[in-house]
């Protein structure tokens, strides 16, 4: 059978009620062993008493005055073991005030993912010291007012004058028991939504078909079988009859009206105008519907691919709702000093800001940093020459890509 450990630091130096709670705990671990080990004589607890107290509990109790006798006194006041014993009783467990003990009783409360059972037990022993009459009204009063738990609370405000310390705690395990299974509930609800955005990420690894001829590759990929081929539906070069996306007003040359206040309206015919500062740039518009995707810092607007225009353009109404939106951007810039005119017009469009953010077009092509001005009225947000190239949807040269009609490149091209 294992033996008690040595009963160390019973050092008084330090706090009283500390070496006292230690000494009551060895205590009661040395009955439990005396008894399981059906040691009756006096002597022999005595000296078990000693021995396992250790080095530090003979210092003391060879020290106090009275404690260690020979034999038992004659008015039968107790035996060699029960003298030692309450002699150490006293030195490590002094008289304490009542009125403090209960004011530590009032002030134990129940921590923040405490269980109630381990709150319970320092109730308990709390109230040991406090010599209540009748412990557990004490203990049920305290439980309401410093238990952690409002459903608690209510359960025993609602048994009123019924309530019992055996009702209290088995609706506390209940209550627990009850959070336990919501917690598991909460964490199945979690690994479905993983696993949810998990699925979506692997259908999105799976790639867009290509818009010219279907295959499974980029639409700018170089290597496609449809790049350089003669559309058999609108006669363009670019697609296959299948894939074809021109509208049928599309597959003739359309003039494009000049010069109205819209943002970069462009007009097929030659304007004779005085030749502008090198600082002036033109800009293009197309007469019709066909427009990208385009999501800009995060929001999805639609955009014009403008062959004619260096820059990118966003009108005031999509830069107000764009801010909405919460857009992405850095570097912004208030009046610019950039002078933007519609071919058709003279008087240059009023420029209100600028702005850098990223751009993602459906295909996967993203550019991390450009440009983008934004201007007074217009209808039309165009995506400029230089930004088109560099996502692959406007080709230099070609006569048709599946995104721009190039009728449109060749009408603007000076005569």
């Amino acid at each position: 059978m294992s033996q008690l450990p040595p009963l160390e630091s019973l050092d008084c130096d330090g706090d009283p009620s500390s070496v006292g709670l230690r000494w009551e705990k060895w205590k009661r671990a040395l009955e439990l062993y005396l008894t399981a080990t059906n040691i009756k004589s006096p002597e022999t607890k005595r000296a078990i008493l000693l021995h396992m107290g250790g080095l530090s509990l003979q210092e003391i109790y060879y020290n106090i005055p009275g404690a260690h006798v020979d034999k038992a006194p004659e008015d039968n006041s107790g035996d060699i073991y029960t003298i030692a014993l309450a002699k150490l009783d006293e030195y490590f467990s002094p008289k304490q005030s009542r009125v403090y003990e209960r004011h530590l009783f009032r002030l134990i409360k129940q921590e923040a993912e405490e269980k109630f059972e381990k709150f319970l037990v320092r109730l308990r022993n709390q109230s040991a010291k406090c010599k209540f009459q009748v412990v557990e009204e004490h203990l049920i009063d305290q439980i309401t007012e410093k238990c952690e738990s409002v459903e608690l609370r209510k359960k025993i405000l609602t048994l009123g004058d019924d309530v019992t310390l055996d009702k209290i705690i088995s609706e506390a395990n209940a209550l627990e028991a009850v959070q336990r299974q919501l917690k598991g509930f909460d964490a199945s609800k979690v690994q479905l939504a993983v696993n949810h955005v998990n699925k979506s990420f692997s259908k999105k690894e799976t790639p867009d078909p290509c818009c010219r001829c279907g295959g499974n590759h980029p639409s700018n990929e170089k290597s496609c079988p449809a790049l350089l081929k003669k559309c058999l539906k609108c006669g363009y070069v670019g697609h296959f009859r299948r894939y074809c996306k021109t509208s049928k007003k599309k597959r003739k040359f359309n003039d494009i009206t000049s010069g109205t206040t819209t943002v970069a309206e462009s007009s097929t015919k030659k304007i004779k105008t005085t030749k502008p500062a090198e600082d002036v740039h033109y800009i293009f518009q197309i007469d019709g519907d066909d427009t990208i995707v385009c999501t800009l810092g995060g929001v999805n607007i639609d955009m014009l691919i403008d062959s004619g225009s260096k820059c990118n353009i966003i009108n005031d109404a999509t830069w107000e709702n764009l801010k909405s939106l919460n857009i992405i951007v850095k570097n912004q810039v208030k009046s610019p000093q950039k002078n933007f005119v519609a071919y058709g017009s003279q008087n240059p469009l009023t420029v209100l800001g600028a702005f850098d953010s990223s751009i993602v077009i459906s295909n996967g092509c993203k550019l991390d940093e450009e440009t983008f001005y934004v201007v007074k009225g217009g209808t039309k947000n165009l995506l400029g020459k230089d930004t088109a190239i560099k996502l692959g949807v406007l080709r230099v040269g070609l006569p048709q890509n599946c995104f721009l009609d190039d009728n449109f490149v060749t009408s603007c091209l000076p005569s």
